[in-house]
């Protein structure tokens, strides 16, 4: 799952992390930089939403896989 560190008391958000590691990382950072080492009130830890193909409308789906199947066909008649 992909996360920021988010410090509300100053607004500042930590780039995507990728692993637990880097989120503790970037949190640490921010502490020592903008709290002088302490842990501000305001921190959390933000879910950054990844697209999967289940999360696409049927709809919209079903458009796409048809387009694609056209110009596959379209290429072939032509090749």
């Amino acid at each position: 799952m992909l996360r920021r560190y988010r410090c509300d008391d100053c607004g500042g958000t930590s780039p995507v992390c990728i692993t637990d590691g880097s989120l503790l990382r970037e949190a640490r950072r921010h502490r020592i930089l903008a709290h002088d080492g302490l842990i501000p009130d305001g921190e959390r830890v933000v879910d950054v939403p990844v697209a999967k193909l289940v999360d696409v409308p049927r709809g919209q789906l079903v458009a796409t896989a048809v387009l694609f199947l056209v110009l596959v066909v379209a290429v072939a008649v032509r090749g």
